[in-house]
């Protein structure tokens, strides 16, 4: 009999070494610490949610990366007061956010330009930067930039590294239109 639970123990303690050993023969990256895609708002990636937001100018960020768009920065999210707002990309469906200058040229005058002086840039994004709406909406995200290496094989260019972007997809505005 007791050889019968010896016979067990190995066995259970074998299944556990050859569930490992598959699991990194498999192609688990064993060399570099596992990197974890979190979201940032505080429900899980593709939930809708109703968000208050504020539109933030990119080019009062000092980051080049944003200087010519808009970004939201999120207050609330499902009526949760955020303890510190969530600044974050967007992308529009409803035509009434836009994501740069030019878009907002055009949501303004309702025509497109291919040039917008530094004064007039300036007197749109009063009208736009700093106003807060309610909307609907689920974050998302995607790969990006350019891995280490790629500069051996193509030529060089002005890129990011390589990262996850992280961006809210709006849906739907539901701020009370009081014009």
């Amino acid at each position: 009999m007791n050889s019968n639970l010896s016979l067990k123990y190995i066995f259970f303690i074998v299944t556990i070494i050859a569930s490992f050993t598959a699991k990194t023969a498999l192609g688990q990256d064993t060399i570099r610490p596992k990197q974890v895609i979190k979201e940032r708002l505080i429900v899980p990636f593709g939930t809708l949610v109703k968000m208050k937001v504020e539109i933030v100018d990119g080019a009062e960020l000092n980051d080049k990366a944003h200087q010519a768009s808009f970004l939201f920065s999120i207050k609330s999210v499902d009526s949760i007061l955020l303890p510190k707002p969530i600044l974050i990309e967007f992308k529009d469906e409803t035509g009434n956010f836009p994501v740069d200058d030019f878009e907002l040229y055009k949501y303004l005058y309702g025509k497109k330009t291919g040039t917008i002086s530094s004064k007039e840039s300036e007197k749109m994004k009063k009208k736009y930067a700093g106003k807060e709406f309610n909307i609907v909406g689920y974050e998302t995200g995607e790969f990006t930039g350019i891995p280490d290496g790629y500069f051996k094989y193509q030529p060089v260019r002005q890129d990011y590294g390589f990262h996850f972007r992280h961006y809210i997809i709006v849906v739907a505005d539901l701020t009370k239109k009081t014009e």
